[in-house]
């Protein structure tokens, strides 16, 4: 974890979740911020680290993104290996970490309590009932970046 901080710039912020054994089906991760640039567009992207033997390629997402009053969901689904296995994120030593785009040139104002929930729709092919536990998610995260 040092190594991410470290590499996250002042114009950015980061909060992570720790996972104590994978990813509950029923387990929502909740992140509460604020921004301290209002004059400026941010970019959200969320952070995940899995272990090397997270057994798919891909990992699917619902994200309710809350301010104002407002909620935005999504259902995401994010590539985390190419075709033939190979991790497309950073490798470093049993851990791949993937630092995944959310939101892109987001007008966020100062001062207003954002909120962030995000929990796992995973389910196996032709099946109905979703997983009940992604196994070697080890992490999972918000960053805040000012845009570009």
């Amino acid at each position: 974890m040092f190594f991410l901080v470290e590499s996250c710039s002042n114009s950015s912020s980061i909060k992570v979740h720790e996972f104590t054994s994978g990813w509950k089906n029923s387990e929502v991760v909740s992140f509460d911020f604020e921004v301290v640039h209002d004059l400026k567009k941010h970019d959200l992207k969320i952070f995940l680290r899995h272990g090397k033997n997270y057994e798919f390629s891909n990992i699917f997402m619902i994200t309710e993104l809350s301010y104002n009053n407002e909620i935005v969901n999504d259902t995401l689904e994010f590539i985390l290996s190419e075709k033939s296995g190979k991790w497309l994120g950073d490798k470093k030593l049993s851990v791949v970490e993937h630092f995944l785009p959310f939101k892109k040139n987001l007008k966020l104002k100062k001062e207003i309590p954002y909120n962030l929930k995000i929990r796992n729709s995973m389910r196996l092919n032709n099946e109905i009932s979703p997983i009940q536990n992604l196994e070697n998610i080890l992490d999972l995260g918000l960053i805040i970046e000012t845009s570009n």
